[in-house]
């Protein structure tokens, strides 16, 4: 997770709207990816839960699963700790971690990792160490779930809008855009705008870095740590389900 100010301070009152829709469309891949796990003793780690739409898509796809949410934006992790608690089910199972990774503090051994939409967030150093963990962590017939999200390769990236959701009289909206940095990297600048009657009546600005991460590059650094990544699910979301290969078991 990054080393400075948090981004989401910001904009944490749109994200959890305007990701909805995102997640509902993402959320079969996920479903898939998670497929053959017992649910009746599962240990998941949820690396980057945000405000917890993910976390409820782990609970459904593996019903009796022990999930440990990490999520370090307090402001995106107080709406997590809300929707954990208010749920019955969720609140039996689910505890939530404060720590970035890799300060996380993790179980010894699981039986899954999933990670979507975060791993941009991790430079060279910090992932290596995420697929140490993964390696050294987990149990017998276990796997991770990542994603990778477009673009892979550092290239600028022209304003589009992202969501767009009502409540109420107002209309709530976000767009982005991004800027090259280096090979590595991207300047990534959201907007997220309230108005109502056509008019805008606030705009929120935020800008943080994302390192990105073509396949190839996510199959040779697997590679270091005897891991292979298999793509599932729709193409579009970049989803990939990475356990051990022969070599490493």
């Amino acid at each position: 997770m990054p080393l400075h100010p948090d981004p989401y301070t910001r904009s944490a009152d749109h994200l959890d709207l305007l990701s909805t829709g995102p997640w509902q469309h993402m959320a079969p891949s996920v479903s898939a990816a998670l497929t053959g796990l017992d649910d009746a003793e599962a240990t998941i780690v949820e690396l980057g839960s945000g405000t917890g739409l993910g976390t409820c898509v782990i609970a459904r796809s593996v019903p009796n699963a022990r999930i440990v949410a990490v999520e370090p934006s307090s402001h995106l992790r107080a709406v997590l700790l809300h929707r954990v608690a208010s749920d019955h089910d969720l609140r039996s199972r689910v505890t939530i971690e404060n720590r970035p990774f890799p300060s996380s503090r993790l179980p010894e051994k699981f039986d899954a990792l999933v990670m979507i939409n975060s791993l941009g967030h991790l430079g060279a150093e910090e992932r290596t160490e995420l697929w140490r963990v993964i390696a050294t962590g987990l149990l017998p017939g276990g796997f991770a779930v990542i994603n990778l999200q477009t673009p892979t390769k550092s290239s600028d990236v022209p304003e589009f809008e992202m969501a767009r959701e009502r409540v109420g009289n107002r209309e709530y909206h976000g767009t982005a855009r991004a800027e090259r940095v280096d090979e590595q990297t991207l300047a990534w600048y959201m907007t997220y705008r309230t108005s109502e009657d056509g008019r805008e009546i606030d705009a929120t600005e935020v800008e943080y870095r994302w390192n990105v991460l073509a396949t190839d590059a996510l199959e040779a650094e697997l590679a270091q740590h005897n891991l292979l990544a298999n793509a599932v699910g729709d193409e579009a979301f970049g989803v990939f389900r990475i356990e051990p290969s022969a070599r490493g078991r």
